[in-house]
């Protein structure tokens, strides 16, 4: 298979994936508020299906890393998960939208390390540049965003899962394109994973980033009630992310360069730097000009310590451990961490809103600190 056919494929699953990512970040958590669940429970919902994805998280890239076949555990991906949102439309309860969430949500944020790890062989592989094919995730949230934004201004909440329905359709599409590159089996050597525990300095690495990225809960969780609360309407709020998410492109495409002239620890040293001014600033104000102005600072909040993760795993660990290492980074930043701080970000917004935001300035203050010591222990990563 060609460079150019192996790029087209996998941009099409990003593109794909975040069509989906993209409407439920947003919109999902006024889905559940239009189901009547309160702001302490739409946080924890959220939470449980993020700490679910830590055990299933780490099975599943452990799995494929000793398969090989990473492909055929994202088709089956896709495939439960379009079940799981036609299931949602009958969910009406607190139990019973856990339930479905808990599956649906453990899976598709499952689904990021294993598709990252068949970019990862493209790239050693072929040549594949990560930081391309991976922007037309973020160009897909934005139109997410914005379309979705556009389609719900003036319509029920229960229209937000005919815009995720849709979506998994076209996952299951770009899922069965996807390239079907594989390692060897391992067998039934020692799993991957005790063997990546083994490399230097990846737990410190895991955990610093896992706080940067656990400080966008409150993000997430709330954001889009916190603005719409104060005035902002729909579209407004759509055009606020995909604002955001611009920021993230572009820095997604400069990522090579970034990774080139940083290295992975000081880019996690900007994004925590970042991050205090973004969430300082969030917890102060929901003033539209200055929420303009605080959302251009999401690529490198966010994309900053994305492409760390990658250039860090692409440069420390063997391709055939790849999935198993980034399942760890996954579990623990978009699993225990950003579930702690889900819930806990859910249990102050009901009391103090926008308190919750403190919260998030907090960790990014340790991620700081974390990268620093990272940092001075490496001196650079390369």
């Amino acid at each position: 298979m060609s460079k150019k056919s192996l790029s087209l494929r996998l941009s099409l699953y990003y593109l794909a994936l975040f069509l989906i990512v993209g409407t439920f970040v947003p919109y999902l958590p006024i889905w559940m508020g239009g189901r009547g669940l309160s702001n302490e429970q739409i946080g924890l919902v959220l939470a449980v299906a993020l700490w679910a994805k830590i055990p299933v998280g780490l099975f599943m890239t452990g799995e494929t890393d000793q398969s090989g076949k990473r492909r055929r555990s994202l088709i089956l991906i896709a495939l439960i998960s379009l079940v799981a949102f036609i299931a949602m439309d009958y969910a009406n309860s607190f139990v019973s939208i856990l339930l479905v969430w808990l599956v649906v949500g453990t899976l598709l944020t499952t689904a990021m390390p294993i598709a990252d790890s068949l970019s990862i062989l493209a790239s050693n592989r072929h040549g594949v540049r990560y930081g391309i094919i991976r922007r037309w995730g973020s160009i897909a949230f934005i139109i997410a965003s914005v379309a979705g934004g556009w389609y719900l201004k003036g319509r029920a909440s229960d229209e937000v899962l005919f815009l995720l329905i849709g979506g998994a359709v076209i996952l299951v599409g770009a899922t069965f394109l996807m390239p079907d590159l594989r390692t060897e089996p391992r067998g039934r050597k020692r799993p991957a994973l005790l063997d990546v525990l083994k490399s230097p300095n990846f737990l410190i690495f895991v955990i610093t980033a896992a706080l940067l990225q656990s400080s966008h809960a409150g993000l997430y969780g709330f954001a889009s009630r916190h603005w719409i609360d104060a005035g902002i309407d729909e579209n407004t709020v759509g055009l606020l992310w995909a604002e955001g998410v611009v920021a993230e492109v572009i820095i997604f495409s400069a990522g090579g360069f970034l990774v080139a002239k940083l290295g992975p620890a000081r880019m996690l040293m900007l994004a925590g730097l970042a991050g205090l001014v973004r969430w300082g600033i969030l917890s102060l104000s929901t003033d539209l000009n200055v929420l303009i102005a605080i959302q251009a600072l999401h690529g490198l909040t966010f994309s900053c310590t994305h492409i760390a993760a990658f250039a860090f795993v692409m440069q420390n660990i063997p391709e055939e451990q790849s999935g198993s290492a980034k399942g760890l980074f996954d579990s623990l930043a978009m699993g225990l961490f950003f579930g702690l701080s889900m819930a806990a970000a859910g249990w102050i917004y009901e009391r103090a809103t926008s308190d919750a935001f403190v919260l998030m300035m907090v960790l990014s203050l340790a991620g700081f600190v974390g990268a620093t010591w990272l940092y001075m222990r490496t001196r650079q990563i390369r």
